[in-house]
């Protein structure tokens, strides 16, 4: 063994921000040595504000900064917006995921409220063994608990795990309903990517059988759905629904000129609806493969569609996904040789 402290390798480093909206929010960065570098809040769902490959940024990084869960209130699309700073992860759901609206009297803002919940029992650890060996597996967990009197009672377990063999982050979570009625499960993860790598000319592959636009606007540019294009000013977003699949599947964006590919794995069993974010508005620019239990319609629009879910009293539900960055041109071509992108 030549290193002495092997937190020189790679590791885990535990510090609170100390100024702005962040001010008192505790956060964890791990580093697996190869280069991966993850930020997770521990103050807010334990999602992933920061992500970056040898020193290029991957995830979104928006305007508003780092926001604490102190300063969030449910504002129909305004609260959630005035705090989303993008990142590679915000957590949307549990009771809704997607548009704001009302249902049974009840009001729903955008994207729900455990995103903005403080962890509790947060824990980091070295993790060895396992299929790989004696590779060792960096782990951060958290509980967060989404409850109101008179109303849902439900958990989100998560533990976020990083490799240090090879440049994978897997998002591991358990939602458990503690309550004695049954509770929504709306569930999606906005998983997002930022400049440099997206840029004009990524291209975007997808493993489902299906896709379609979500509105009119984005129907118009449905023959770029698959590509980033140049950033314009006052553009608005265009999102994609893709659908169709069993088990195992990804979605992957390939920055040709960086040389670098992240695929976002799922399972369609989990999480069947692959929502893409398409937003090439100067400014707040960015792209987002989100893996839904319900897609982005919100509670009411889930019902609507027959895509509204629910946790029984006592059951629970996992969900398990995998963000992998890689440059090796054979992967990224294997890769997109299964999606039909690859033909287009």
């Amino acid at each position: 063994m030549v290193a002495g402290d092997l937190s020189g390798l790679y590791g885990m480093s535990d510090f609170t921000y100390n100024e702005g909206k962040a001010k008192g929010m505790r956060a964890v960065r791990m580093d697996n040595g190869l280069g991966l570098s993850a930020t997770l809040l521990a103050d807010r769902c334990l999602d992933i504000p920061y992500f970056s490959y040898k020193g290029t940024n991957l995830g979104l990084v928006l305007k508003t900064g780092l926001v604490g869960p102190q300063y969030f209130a449910e504002d129909g699309s305004r609260g959630f917006l005035k705090q989303f700073n993008g990142g590679l992860l915000t957590t949307c759901g549990l009771q809704t995921a997607g548009a704001a609206c009302e249902l049974d009297g009840r009001a729903y803002g955008l994207h729900g409220q455990i995103h903005s919940i403080p962890g509790t029992s947060v824990n980091k650890e070295e993790l060895t063994g396992g299929d790989r060996g004696d590779e060792i597996v960096l782990q951060v967990s958290a509980d967060m608990r989404e409850a109101c009197v008179f109303g849902e009672y439900v958990e989100l377990r998560r533990k976020v795990r990083m490799e240090t063999e090879r440049s994978i982050l897997h998002m591991i979570d358990t939602v458990e309903n503690h309550g004695f009625e049954a509770a929504p499960l709306v569930n999606l993860y906005h998983i997002n990517f930022g400049y440099p790598f997206i840029d004009d000319g990524a291209r975007l592959y997808f493993s489902a059988e299906d896709v379609e636009p979500r509105d009119e606007t984005a129907r118009r540019a449905f023959d770029k759905y698959h590509v980033a294009e140049r950033a314009e000013i006052g553009r608005p977003e265009e999102c994609y629904i893709h659908t169709g699949g069993g088990g195992a599947q990804f979605g992957m964006i390939h920055n040709e000129r960086l040389g670098l590919a992240v695929i976002v794995h799922y399972d369609a069993g989990e999480l069947p609806i692959f929502c893409e974010w398409k937003c090439m508005m100067a400014g707040d620019y960015a792209i987002g493969l989100e893996p839904s239990v319900a897609g982005f319609w919100g509670i009411r629009g889930a019902k609507e569609r027959g895509l509204l879910k629910f946790l029984a009293p006592g059951e629970a539900r996992g969900f398990h996904m995998r963000v992998e960055v890689t440059g090796d041109p054979a992967a990224i071509g294997a890769y997109a040789a299964r999606c039909k992108e690859s033909k287009l």
